[in-house]
């Protein structure tokens, strides 16, 4: 069905042609363009090594030049005078074009690379996004052979195919501007070919999406062969084409029937976000009660939001587990169906949406409610897979295995637990009860506390001997501890000056278990941008339009992500723990990071500080000096020695306890504050996986960040090598390659030339 001569012909054309080069450099630098600069890829904290965006931008570009490419390779008047038939010279056009759409996107392959300089690039989701490239290429080569077999004007076939590309490829976007319902969101959605490439830019391979360019592509050729066949004097319905009459209606049916039961999902992402887990399979393979699965969506979120379209799929994968678990999509913009997420607690969560450059806030829900033998149990507010599985499975572990998880929360410094809200509230919609004690208490309750629940302690600097020894005896008698503590305070409501806890009673323990903080304080490059109120040019600013200035603090410590911290977290003035054979290293700051030690007591005695802690005076870089020593610090570590007490005479042999250099480290007030008043959930994070990590749920931790790949640009820390890394990007993408596609063309043209003057009479 494919003739060699033919194929050599349309390529012949297209490669000699200066419209293949041109549409060559406008798919590369549309593509770099869209990917480096309008999504700010070099700018600190929009930088990502998700390609997702990089690879749904090649569609819409597609829809440019695919046409051209197709009109480049056509002629029916001489292809009306060859010997062939026309399903050969419509298949011979197909294989020409799809190698060359190939070779168009080979100079795109070195993104990937250079991105992956930068931080760890999922070369999964770079096989299935090219993967759906091509598959697109393919559908959108057919599309325009069969408007070529319509269109005779050159001109009109160009603009009519380009609109047409495009008003498909935008279809999907129609139900967030109209008013449509569901029957119509779902028409417009499967008709929409971005819509079913989504999954392929994620590194997805969906069954149902790689049907659908295929059958339609093939769909699109037997149509082309209709038409040149009637351009022949051959009529519908007879013969051979009665047949492919007949098999176009059964692919058509085929290609949007809805197959959701016997569709399968390849997930080809590193961390495998888009897979059920064995440990979910087990766990839901043993319900043999009704499990009723709700998820409560609002409308508008689709359009703020896409990921949300793989939060239902991933629930109908786990409905899909199980006869006895039923899932039902539901209406969350719908007066009566916000009552009833009212009752169990759950309320809408504000989104920034932008309108004809207008921004505003709409309020939206996506909860998922989970109801089994009479009991609920809810995720509030989920957009995306990353972490849905793990939330799902604390709550079927306590739904449908009765499994209760639950911590003590204990503040050793001068707040109480009541300022530590975030964590409480975070732990309880994790299904984790948490159990906020009094330190006063402790002599009264010690013998209530049980073993196998961990004990989370905030400071130290307050316990007296009698509590620090039943904290400590509580340790060794097989209780699980993380223990977050320094021996400086603060006074966070004043200058933020740092003071020497001298009389911390607990911190000898600590010594005495082999983990000895050093009087100094990390700080690092990778910091925390404070914004504070700027009085500068309006002193009315705190009352009328506010100013605001950004100061990086050295001091609070950003930390890059790290294997015991995915997500990184951030470390208030913490101090180093010194390296030996007692403990394991947990956390690390950044190779660009240095400590600061105290000042001497003759420069103490004139100033009164330990440090200078002034965000706006600290010094921001290291520095020759004295004080300073450019050192990659240990700030978190784990004890794995037997341990014995100082105030009591017992050993335990395999202790679980955490130790982090920063007592402040869940303060309500300092999250705000590292995250821009919305909360620094990176702590509480990693407060969490420790939990997890102390009660020995191994597969729940994983599960925690298994959807989440670290898309940060962490492997480039130093500022001047970000900057040179850059310069190489910008100048292979932008001057390099550009030229090379340019002198190609520019040497193809010329060897024509000469040629045809060779031959010329």
């Amino acid at each position: 069905m494919i003739n060699k001569s033919l194929v050599k012909k349309d390529l012949y054309s297209n490669l000699v042609s200066p419209h293949f080069y041109i549409c060559s450099l406008v798919l590369f630098l549309s593509t770099c363009i869209q990917f480096f600069f309008i999504q700010r890829f070099f700018v600190t904290g929009f930088g990502s090594t998700n390609l997702n965006t990089f690879f749904l931008t090649v569609p819409y570009v597609y829809s440019l030049i695919i046409p051209i490419l197709v009109l480049q390779s056509s002629n029916v008047d001489c292809e009306n005078t060859f010997p062939f038939s026309s399903i050969k010279i419509i298949c011979s056009k197909i294989l020409s074009n799809f190698i060359l759409i190939i070779l168009m996107l080979i100079p795109l392959f070195i993104v990937p690379v250079f991105v992956n300089i930068f931080g760890s690039v999922d070369f999964g989701q770079v096989f299935c996004g090219f993967t759906g490239i091509i598959l697109y290429g393919i559908l959108a080569i057919s599309i325009c052979l069969l408007l070529n077999e319509l269109i005779e004007s050159r001109p009109l076939f160009i603009s009519i195919s380009i609109i047409i590309l495009l008003i498909i490829d935008l279809l999907h976007q129609i139900p967030l501007y109209l008013n449509t319902n569901d029957f119509f969101t779902n028409i417009f959605n499967n008709l929409s070919f971005v819509y079913h490439f989504d999954s392929f830019s994620k590194g997805i391979i969906d069954t149902r999406d790689f049907l659908f360019f295929l059958l339609l592509s093939l769909t699109f050729i037997i149509l082309s062969y209709y038409f040149a066949e009637k351009k022949k004097g051959k009529l519908f319905f007879t013969g051979k084409l009665g047949l492919y009459s007949i098999l176009v209606i059964l692919i058509l049916i085929f290609a949007f029937i809805d197959n959701s039961k016997i569709y399968k999902k390849f997930d080809f992402t590193k961390d495998k976000q888009f897979s059920v887990s064995n440990y979910t399979k087990n766990t839901l393979s043993s319900v043999s009660e009704p499990v009723r699965i709700s998820y409560y969506r609002s409308k508008s979120l689709l359009s703020l939001y896409p990921s949300v379209r793989d939060v239902y799929d991933y629930l109908k994968i786990c409905a899909n587990e199980n006869k006895n678990i039923s899932l039902n999509l539901i209406n969350a913009d719908k007066k009566e169906h916000q009552d009833v997420l009212s009752q169990l607690g759950v309320m809408p969560q504000q989104i920034q949406s932008v309108n004809n450059n207008k921004t505003e806030y709409i309020k939206v829900y996506s909860a998922v409610v989970i109801e089994y033998l009479g009991k609920k149990d809810v995720i509030p507010f989920i957009l995306s897979t990353a972490s849905l599985q793990f939330e799902l499975n604390i709550r079927f572990d306590k739904l449908i295995k009765n499994k209760n998880r639950s911590v003590y929360l204990l503040s050793g410094n001068e707040y109480s637990p009541n300022e530590y809200n975030y964590i409480q509230l975070l732990l309880n919609a994790s299904g984790i009860n948490c159990y906020p004690l009094a330190k006063d208490s402790l002599p009264y309750i010690y013998n209530q506390l049980e073993n196998d629940i961990p004990l989370l302690i905030f400071g130290t600097s307050s316990f007296t001997p009698e509590e620090s020894s039943i904290i400590e005896n509580f340790i060794l008698n097989g209780g699980k501890a993380l223990i977050a503590t320094s021996q400086y305070s603060v006074n966070i409501n004043g200058d933020w000056g740092l003071s020497k806890n001298i009389d911390d009673n607990f911190i000898p323990v600590l010594e005495k278990w082999g983990v000895t903080f050093e009087n100094k304080l990390v700080n690092d490059i990778s910091n925390v941008r404070i914004s504070f109120i700027s009085t500068d040019k309006n002193p009315d600013a705190l009352n009328d339009n506010p100013e605001y200035a950004y100061v990086n603090y050295p001091q609070w410590i950003s930390i890059l992500p790290q294997v015991n911290a995915p997500n990184g977290m951030t470390m208030y003035w913490c101090s180093p723990i010194k390296e030996n054979s007692n403990i394991v290293p947990l956390l690390f700051s950044s190779d660009a990071s240095w400590t600061v030690k105290e000042f001497d007591k003759s420069v103490q005695n004139q100033t009164n500080e330990l440090f200078v802690t002034s965000p706006f005076y600290v010094q921001k870089t290291f520095i020759n000096d004295p004080l300073f020593k450019k050192e990659k610090s240990i700030i978190g570590c784990k004890i794995t020695k037997p341990i014995t007490g100082l105030y009591n005479f017992i050993t335990n042999e395999n202790p679980k306890v955490i130790v982090i250099p920063s007592q402040y480290l869940a303060l309500d007030v300092l999250l705000e504050i590292a995250g821009g008043q919305t909360s620094d959930f990176r702590n509480t994070d990693f407060i969490l996986s420790t939990i997890l990590d102390l009660t020995d749920d191994l597969d729940l931790k994983n599960m925690q960040y298994g959807g989440i790949r670290n898309s940060s640009l962490y492997k480039v820390t130093d500022v001047l090598h970000f900057a040179q890394l850059k310069k190489l990007v910008i100048i292979w993408n932008f001057i390099i390659i550009p030229t090379l596609i340019i002198f190609i063309g520019i040497f193809i043209f010329i060897v024509r030339k000469k040629k045809n003057e060779k031959y010329k009479i």
